[in-house]
């Protein structure tokens, strides 16, 4: 959006030359207010400085940043290109949505089939959420690379452990809603 906010600047370089204080406008100073306004994110960013500036004052500091304007110009891609996010987002939606549902269930009912069901979603939710807090907070670029990979191979290791614990509850206990119907009696 940035950039097509940028293309449109440039095509009305006559028009905005004349709204900064210059009244002629020669091919160099179109050339440089081109290589000025790549440096800006937005059309309110570049509004918001034009009052102050006249073109004699911009040629002045552009000699100072210049390299800098050009270096911004460059976009960083910060998250992966590659995976289906969409598809994986609406995953997780459900998944949540699916919580409303089957916590009732699980207490409610005694069924093995819908506590692990609730089990198996518990962990997924979980699992999900812990490597989203990873993936922002251990960034390689900023912990090193080393970090971020024991992070995640403990997160494996805990949601793994954790998935085998629900299921020997709901297999050889009470059951996951059981094991919450006990908690809810023990004041009584």
């Amino acid at each position: 959006m940035a950039y097509l906010s940028r293309c449109q600047i440039v095509r009305k370089i006559p028009e905005l030359s004349k709204f900064m204080g210059s009244g002629s406008v020669s091919t160099s100073r179109n050339s440089f207010i081109a290589t000025g306004i790549r440096g800006y994110a937005s059309i309110p960013a570049l509004a918001k400085n034009i009052p102050r500036f006249s073109l004699q004052r911009i040629e002045q500091y552009s000699k100072k940043f210049s390299g800098s304007l050009i270096v911004s110009a460059n976009q960083i891609r910060a998250s992966s290109t590659t995976g289906d996010h969409v598809r994986l987002w609406q995953i997780e939606r459900i998944v949540s949505a699916a919580f409303i549902v089957l916590l009732p269930a699980c207490v409610l009912l005694n069924n093995a089939v819908v506590d692990v069901a609730f089990s198996i979603l518990t962990v997924m939710h979980a699992h999900w959420g812990l490597e989203a807090i990873i993936l922002d907070y251990a960034r390689p670029a900023v912990v090193g690379p080393i970090l971020p990979k024991v992070l995640f191979a403990s997160l494996y290791l805990l949601s793994i452990a954790t998935l085998a614990g629900l299921m020997a509850l709901v297999y050889n206990g009470p059951g996951v809603g059981g094991s919450i119907r006990k908690m809810w009696s023990i004041g009584k």
